[in-house]
């Protein structure tokens, strides 16, 4: 039998737990928790896509979650400070 590429995992290549990350849906910075297999919950995610990541924000309140493909590298995500238009 051949690999299943449908049911295959989707590779997350983004910011690990710990580090900060962008989240390009709400346009906000947090801190990434976890990365989960919409399978691992035992909640309804309401998540489009197979993988969901859990973040918080740096100084702390509400933790709020997204469809990992939603999270980025905060330094490939915003434009640097200089590069505003002059």
């Amino acid at each position: 039998m051949g690999v299943d590429r449908v049911n295959a995992p989707t590779p997350y290549n983004g910011p690990q737990p710990g580090e900060e990350a962008y989240d390009a849906a709400t346009g906000r910075l947090g801190v990434l928790q976890a990365v989960c297999d919409i399978d691992e919950l035992i909640f309804d995610h309401q998540m489009p896509g197979p993988l969901v990541a859990f973040l918080r924000p740096q100084r702390g309140g509400q933790e709020w979650m997204t469809d990992s493909r939603n999270v980025q590298f905060p330094n490939e995500a915003r434009p640097h400070p200089d590069s505003g238009g002059e």
